[in-house]
């Protein structure tokens, strides 16, 4: 019984069509004595368990329809757009505690998230700061953002810890397999951590630029060339920090369950995920 925990919130565009292909490859290899779910980072199960495996993948494709709204691609001028709500581990404890059943004989989980609800948490990992050593005349700016970010944190703390979802794992029967879609910050040097955050930042507004109209494009493309030419070293290993913090964590969800954790950085990396999934 395989419980799908899809992420398709802001943060995912980018590799939201990449998650649902690699997702459609899991359906695929289903046998004919598995059954599958469909749980999105709204807490909404999308599917309940079947082994209807067009029905499933409809599912799936209701999440890119969503995303793009009813008018063209992200639904320019359309009110209709949807993104998921980035509740990626509120979604986890509830399949934990609501999804399976005694009779399941291997109740398994795909976690394919980024997991930033993290940060929500109560007691957070992610702790905002000025980064040390921020050139003099960034700090008053930085401070603004820590402020904000603080504010943000209070305003949707969860009523649980990454500890409560670290012993709700543990007490669970289910094997949790984390796909990551986008780049693995974890196991690199601080310098190729801010190499790779600058190419995601890249691929990042390669994706939501065609979301805008010509002027927009314009103006956010050289506010985003002008950000990224400034931004001092400080800032991108502050982010890059965050990023690994929160691939950590979700590196240690799976380890728990006795599962593991892979990173969709290409599409064409899906088959052989999954593959091991099922071969495990």
């Amino acid at each position: 019984s395989i419980a799908l925990i899809i992420d398709y919130s802001g943060s995912q565009f980018p590799f939201l069509l990449d998650s649902v292909e690699a997702a459609k490859v899991l359906i695929d290899k289903l046998g004919p004595l598995d059954k599958m779910a469909i749980i999105t980072d709204d807490v909404e199960m999308l599917s309940d368990f079947t082994n209807n495996k067009l029905e499933l993948k409809k599912k799936l494709d209701i999440l890119v329809e969503r995303s793009r709204g009813k008018k063209g691609f992200l639904g320019l001028g359309d009110k209709n757009r949807r993104l998921g709500l980035s509740a990626q581990y509120s979604a986890l404890m509830a399949t934990l505690k609501e999804a399976f059943v005694e009779t399941d004989q291997r109740p398994i989980i795909v976690f394919q998230t980024d997991g930033d609800e993290a940060k929500y948490l109560r007691n957070s990992i992610i702790v905002p700061h000025v980064p040390p050593g921020l050139p003099a005349e960034w700090v008053a700016s930085v401070q603004l953002d820590i402020e904000a970010q603080k504010k943000l944190q209070r305003d949707g703390m969860t009523e649980f810890s990454l500890d409560d979802v670290y012993r709700a794992v543990e007490k669970s029967r289910a094997t949790i397999y984390t796909v990551i879609p986008g780049t693995k910050f974890l196991g690199v040097s601080p310098e190729q951590q801010v190499e790779r955050l600058r190419a995601d930042d890249a691929r990042v507004m390669n994706e939501w630029l065609p979301t805008m109209s010509k002027e927009a494009r314009e103006a956010f493309r050289a506010r985003d060339e002008a950000r990224r030419r400034l931004a001092p070293v400080q800032v991108l290993e502050y982010r890059a920090e965050e990023n690994a913090k929160l691939q950590s964590a979700l590196t240690e969800v799976s380890n728990l369950s006795g599962g593991w954790t892979e990173f969709l950085e290409t599409p064409s990396q899906a088959q052989a995920i999954y593959s091991r999934i099922f071969s495990d």
